[in-house]
């Protein structure tokens, strides 16, 4: 049986909850001699075309930490700013209306977008792994997707990064809606989980599953897939702006990519760069080691499993998860998007 109530607009980042307490981006100085010459072409390229602006589609938290270090350390150009969305703006809006000109969201929303009418293209990568999956406590007997069988399950709403999420893992279960009772909780998975409205929540492992341990329950993470075919968090931008702006797009995913290289290498370097942009970092310790996990569980999905390299983005990869959402009826019916157009790595 399922529970229909309001629907809500999700994104990997852009409707995340922040963790208890606000964690805000880092940044830290590990590239600084590397990237001098970076980001002198850099400037000389962003010059010509104007001012370049990332979108990043929330508050400021640590999550977000690759691209304050690239800022920080000199790898963007001076004329490359960073935007933080506020929790009522809508993910691509300020990319379409020439607000800016990169935006940070996951791969899938931007296909579903495009499938919507939306002309975005997906330009380079940053999770390589997908980090939406199924939070169970640690002493439930669920231990797979099969397991959700008669149980109830909490999800943020009905579209976004946890509802498709929560589609594959239906799907490697071969399981209907019918099968299990789907309870739309909005963000207050901790609440439905710890309180016992839900035998299992979606949610993100490196945001989620993070909070409720820190807030003293213990859970599981439960993969939705064996292999997921679903592509998370990557730097999207219009097609126009490829079109006119090529080379500055390029160069910027460059540079993002080195920023998210040093945040792997270094999570101490990030919280320390963090307190920059979040006061709290710098008074309370609590705080700050929280931080800290939240950037090795982040930098774990950034890097992967090594078999991609970092900011790499796969235009087959792209392909299966078009072939995923169709299967699904996930995507809008104003246009059906072909991988070779809405996927075009630049740093590849």
């Amino acid at each position: 049986m399922t529970l229909s109530h309001h629907v809500v607009s999700q994104s990997f980042l852009s409707r995340r909850r922040l963790l208890a307490g606000g964690l805000a981006l880092t940044g830290a100085g590990a590239l600084a001699a590397c990237s001098s010459g970076t980001a002198s072409r850099a400037a000389s390229a962003s010059a010509a075309g104007g001012a370049l602006t990332i979108g990043l589609t929330y508050t400021p938290n640590i999550q977000f930490a690759p691209f304050y270090m690239a800022k920080k350390d000199g790898t963007y150009a001076a004329n490359v700013t960073l935007h933080h969305h506020g929790a009522q703006d809508g993910l691509f809006d300020a990319l379409q209306s020439g607000q800016e000109q990169l935006v940070i969201a996951g791969a899938d929303e931007a296909v579903v977008a495009t499938s919507n009418g939306s002309d975005l293209v997906i330009v380079g990568g940053c999770y390589q792994s997908y980090p939406a999956c199924l939070i169970v406590p640690e002493s439930s007997p669920i231990k797979a997707p099969a397991d959700l069988k008669g149980k109830t399950v909490g999800t943020p709403g009905r579209k976004g990064e946890t509802w498709y999420a929560l589609q594959l893992a239906m799907s490697t279960a071969s399981l209907t809606e019918s099968d299990l009772t789907i309870q739309d909780i909005g963000y207050t998975q901790q609440a439905a989980l710890v309180g016992g409205k839900v035998d299992a929540v979606v949610g993100y492992s490196n945001n989620d599953a993070i909070q409720i341990r820190q807030a003293g329950t213990p859970v599981r993470t439960i993969q939705v897939a064996d292999r997921i075919p679903l592509v998370g968090v990557s730097l999207v931008t219009t097609r126009s702006l490829l079109d006119s702006r090529r080379q500055d797009l390029e160069t910027v995913v460059k540079a993002s990519i080195k920023g998210m290289t040093a945040f792997v290498k270094d999570p101490d370097a990030a919280v320390e760069a963090t307190k920059d942009h979040m006061d709290d970092l710098k008074v309370d310790q609590t705080q700050a080691a929280r931080a800290r996990e939240v950037a090795v569980a982040t930098g774990k999905l950034v890097s992967g499993d090594g078999s991609h390299p970092i900011g790499s983005v796969r235009v087959d990869d792209i392909a299966s998860m078009i072939e995923f959402l169709t299967s699904h009826k996930l995507l809008g019916d104003k246009k059906t998007p072909k991988a070779a157009e809405v996927c075009v790595p630049l740093a590849q």
